[in-house]
């Protein structure tokens, strides 16, 4: 049987295919600046490729996007084990996380398609029922957004996101893709990619990107780090430029933060630095960090997570 694929489009051009299962932005096709219309999403070849292998490309993760430190959070006076599936670690919600779930249709049209998950209490470690719906939808000029509103019926860490790997050349190494990001100070991590500390400043290090730099210099290590975002509204939270093609991708987003991580190793049919991706979202480990923002929803509140991205060309 065929995997059940949602296609929205734009009369401008701008088109984007969303898979139910794991509410996958499978693809996304934008112009360039001749007016060539192609993929900038690095996605598995076949919709179907999804149930066979676990990559988190263009999922949506949850509960918890990113880390949960020794897989485990205290939440009220209550201790609370989670799935471990990185090690001693909870990463993007544990081994069966939102991107292995059979999503339902709410709704579809022509330019968006609504999505809904239902997470009982206990799912993963994690406390309460927990309802989801994820919309994508498409508005000229050129923007997707994807928007997260999710409910519970306990108290309960709530991080979702979307994990898309972008290359807005559509093929080849993006190290030479050009990044801005509106964050002052990051989050260093140990080891295991988990945060050691306080934020600190991005300046004077090699991931200062303040101003729009290549993603990557010769000798760079890789990154995957959470840059903590400046609260201005009139500012995106993160502009990638591609001077071959002359796409220009503007990120804008409610979150506290922003992962950017340079896929540094190969991932199935995709060399790495082939790709990279942006993940609007809390910090990681703040169940276990009192410090950094608050990421509990408790019942009777609404989380809402809203992230633009505008896709624009420049001229050589």
């Amino acid at each position: 049987m065929a995997e059940p694929i949602c296609h929205i489009a734009l009369p401008s051009g701008m088109q984007a295919s969303i898979l139910p299962f794991g509410a996958v932005l499978h693809s996304l096709r934008v112009p360039d600046r001749n007016g060539q219309l192609s993929e900038v999403m690095m996605g598995l070849a076949k919709p179907s490729d999804h149930r066979r292998t676990r990559s988190f490309r263009g999922v949506t993760v949850g509960r918890f996007a990113n880390r949960i430190a020794r897989a485990r959070f205290a939440l009220d006076g209550q201790s609370f084990e989670l799935s471990a599936n990185e090690g001693a670690t909870c990463l993007h919600g544990g081994a069966e996380g939102f991107d292995r779930r059979e999503w339902q249709i709410l709704d579809q049209r022509a330019h968006s398609v609504t999505l809904a998950l239902h997470s009982p209490d206990g799912d993963q470690g994690f406390p309460g029922d927990l309802d989801v719906e994820a919309e994508f939808s498409l508005s000229e000029p050129g923007t997707l957004t994807l928007s997260y509103r999710a409910r519970v019926s306990r108290p309960c860490p709530v991080s979702i996101t979307s994990h898309g790997f972008f290359n807005l050349a559509g093929r080849g190494p993006v190290n030479d893709h050009l990044l801005c990001i509106n964050a002052a100070k990051y989050l260093p991590v140990d080891g295991v990619n988990l945060p050691l500390g306080a934020p600190q400043p991005v300046a004077g290090t090699v991931i200062d990107y303040r101003a729009p730099r290549p993603i990557l210099r010769e000798g760079d290590p890789g990154v995957d780090h959470c840059f903590c975002l400046n609260a201005q509204n009139d500012q995106p939270a993160a502009t990638l430029y591609d001077p071959m093609s002359g796409r220009e991708m503007r990120l804008s987003t409610n979150q506290p933060g922003s992962q950017l991580y340079t896929v540094d190793t190969p991932s199935g049919d995709l060399p790495a630095h082939h790709a990279l991706c942006l993940e609007p979202q809390a910090w990681p480990d703040a169940p276990n960090r009192p410090d950094f923002p608050d990421a509990i929803l408790r019942p009777g509140d609404t989380y809402h997570h809203q992230t633009q991205l505008t896709f624009t060309t420049r001229s050589k």
